[in-house]
């Protein structure tokens, strides 16, 4: 998984990636080339340094010195082309050379700005060489033109040019001077190009260690601004306590309402939820699949702890998903991708298997039979899988519930503007069959009480 699919798959990991305060557009394409770790240790190690700048922005002087430090990296400019035709030594232009110098010369005053913060995992190699090059006058400026410095020759033409005087008689004259000067030019700039093209991975280097630190702070500052924080790792049982997701918490904020937090635990083995309209679970699965995906993006995470098992791969089937099968029925993709699933199960391959309402467009006798029969091959493959249904199954396995509604008492009006102030979204273990709480819910969206009657009729048979 790429971060662009998981903007794409995985809801409200766009609303996390878009809040991240990158100040160089080096620094955005190294995030959108972060890999999807799947080993522990290669996870909090790139965690481990998020967490480094987290705990000395308590520090009044680091925090504003690294504020500092990530306002010089605003001026951080993406020159990877460049860099890719001074390794194969194309002769580079006046821009080129004027980039690659601004590059060397940022690089050395950030340099700077590490040591004194002592930051331990960035980086950054000697360019003074690079820079004596393009700035044979040690003015340390980033600006560059062709300077008589680099030529003799150069030197001599253009004071042979200034002193002739400018007239219709010596016109022909100075354009033959003029072009001996482009030449002259030309022949610095392959020389220039000549003499950069051994520092060209010491360069690549800067540019991508520069890159990388401005990607960390972002990731710093944004962690103390959503409260994530720092997961563990364990071989087979995620556990969350705590667990919150930011956009959907936002999204409540402004109307007045707050998410409730939800905990959860899960294991090698599927896990079947159920729990009535509008409780939540949908928003769970979401939420749970975000966590997983930032942490194996090396992000921290939106919960109060956090232990993740890594996994190969996160599949996440909800019923608001787009990408159904052209031209099949959404049964028929549903099918579909749980032939993909299996294969994926039969590589070998370790999953977080997400679904969200398995089998909710056909029959309920024989949806029922598909999520038995699902339960019965992840259990057996030792999935770690959550799937809830609105289906009673008896296939023995792992059951969580969710709470529900806290209370059903006439004299409090509840309306679809509250409701999320009297749902208790948490889980509790669950054997029993599922809530039938359908029809209450539409007397609380206010569906017409003659129809509501006429279904209860039909209840009742």
């Amino acid at each position: 998984m790429k971060i662009k699919e998981a903007i794409e798959y995985i809801s409200g990991f766009k609303y996390v990636i878009d809040a991240l305060n990158i100040h160089s557009s080096a620094g955005r394409r190294i995030l959108y080339a972060l890999p999807f770790l799947r080993v522990s240790e290669d996870i909090k190690c790139e965690i481990d340094k998020t967490e480094w700048l987290i705990n000395r922005l308590i520090d009044e002087k680091f925090s504003q010195k690294l504020e500092l430090t990530q306002m010089k990296l605003g001026q951080l400019r993406d020159i990877t082309s460049t860099l890719s035709r001074l390794k194969y030594n194309n002769a580079l232009d006046d821009i080129e050379l004027f980039e690659i110098k601004h590059l060397a010369i940022l690089a050395h005053s950030i340099d700077k700005e590490v040591n004194e913060l002592k930051i331990p995992f960035i980086v950054i190699p000697n360019l003074v060489g690079a820079i004596e090059i393009l700035d044979p006058q040690g003015k340390m400026i980033p600006q560059f033109h062709i300077y008589n410095d680099y030529s003799p020759t150069l030197a001599s033409i253009r004071s042979e040019i200034n002193r002739m005087p400018h007239s219709d008689d010596t016109e022909d004259v100075i354009n033959r001077l003029r072009l001996k000067e482009k030449r002259e030019e030309d022949k610095v700039r392959e020389e220039l190009t000549n003499k950069l093209q051994p520092y060209t991975e010491a360069l690549k280097s800067a540019l991508n260690e520069m890159a990388t630190l401005d990607l960390l702070i972002a990731k710093a500052y944004l962690a103390k601004e959503f409260r994530l924080i720092k997961p563990t790792f364990a071989e087979s049982e995620t556990s969350l306590s705590g667990l919150f997701n930011p956009e959907i918490e936002k999204s409540l904020q402004k109307h007045g309402k707050e998410f409730q937090p939800v905990t959860i635990r899960i294991p090698s083995e599927p896990t079947l939820i159920t729990g009535a309209n509008m409780t939540g679970k949908t928003v769970l699965l979401k939420s749970i699949a975000l966590a997983q995906a930032l942490t194996q993006f090396g992000f921290h995470v939106p919960a109060s702890s956090a232990q993740f098992a890594p996994v190969d791969r996160i599949i996440l089937c909800t019923t608001d998903e787009q990408d159904e099968l052209s031209g099949l029925s959404s049964f028929a993709a549903e099918m579909m991708s749980l032939n993909k699933i299996t294969e994926h199960i039969e590589n070998g391959e370790r999953l977080l298997l997400l679904i969200d309402e398995l089998a909710r467009t056909t029959n309920p006798t024989e949806g029922k039979a598909i999520v038995g029969g699902v339960l019965s091959f992840l259990k057996e493959h030792n999935v770690s899988s959550l799937i809830t249904t609105h289906y009673t199954i008896n296939t023995p396995c792992r059951k969580l519930k969710v709470k529900g509604f806290r209370l059903k008492d006439k004299n409090v009006k509840i309306t679809i503007h509250n409701i999320n102030n009297y749902i208790d979204y948490s889980l509790e273990e669950n054997q029993e069959e599922v809530p039938h709480e359908a029809i209450y819910i539409a007397e609380i969206l206010g569906i017409s009480n003659d129809l509501l009657h006429r279904i209860k009729i039909h209840l009742n048979k």
